[in-house]
């Protein structure tokens, strides 16, 4: 099978003109990235994990101020010249990230949207989401988006994060746009991968009057694509059994 296609940019997609940076999603998951933010406009974003500035260029162009984290020096000296609207804050999310959002709260900013893209371990994506959900009180609709859901390493820490115990907390789909399978090896990623999905999270200023539903409504796809992946071998399983114990 053929994955090309899914990435391939001679294939025409219809937003190049206007969001000329690569990026690393697929072209479905790049209409409903564009889509939510020309939707939402939200005032004040944070995208934790820039590469090569593919999303970025859709927040700033809707945005007011974007918070933009990354731990390469080498990303941002590339990035800071093409967005006049982005502060950079270069280093590890687990540190900058909870003084970013004291910032954000001390300044009275409306922050609507985040973007978690950065440390794809499941301790690094469990530690960004459990930094919003500790330590910010939202003042508006805040949607927080996580990309690579789909992949079990990164499932593990956004279904491990506290989101019962934050309050503010009214919706979270693990599962709101899918990921994919690679049959085959295809550059980085090698034969049984799964990657992308879009999982999305609504944290709103009031308190939630009921229990809170981690949905997961591509469940039995997932299960299904998960048996016959590298994440289900012996191999995998034990390395990152290995892993665990340094």
């Amino acid at each position: 099978m053929d994955l090309s296609y899914r990435f391939d940019p001679n294939i025409p997609s219809f937003y190049e003109d206007m969001y000329p940076n690569p990026w690393q999603m697929t072209r479905w998951e790049k209409f409903a990235f564009i889509s939510l933010v020309e939707k939402i406009k939200p005032q004040v974003a944070i995208e934790i994990g820039n590469a090569e500035g593919g999303s970025l260029q859709v927040l700033s162009k809707y945005c007011e101020k974007v918070y933009a984290l990354d731990f390469s020096p080498e990303v941002h000296e590339k990035l800071r010249p093409q967005f006049s609207n982005v502060d950079f804050r270069t280093g590890d999310s687990k540190e900058l990230l909870p003084l970013v959002l004291k910032e954000v709260q001390e300044k009275k900013e409306k922050l609507a949207f985040v973007l978690i893209d950065g440390d794809h371990s499941t301790e690094g994506v469990k530690a960004d989401i459990n930094n919003i959900l500790d330590r910010y009180q939202p003042i508006t609709d805040l949607f927080v988006i996580f990309h690579d859901s789909f992949n079990p390493v990164c499932r593990k820490g956004i279904l491990a994060a506290n989101w019962e115990k934050c309050p503010f907390v009214h919706y979270v789909d693990v599962d709101y746009l899918p990921g994919i399978f690679f049959n085959e090896t295809y550059k980085n990623s090698v034969k049984g991968s799964m990657w992308g999905g879009l999982s999305l999270a609504l944290l709103k200023s009031e308190k939630r009057a009921k229990e809170l539903d981690i949905r997961q409504s591509l469940l039995p796809m997932y299960e299904q694509l998960f048996k016959k992946s590298r994440y289900n071998t012996i191999q995998f399983k034990t390395r990152e059994l290995l892993q665990s114990k340094k």
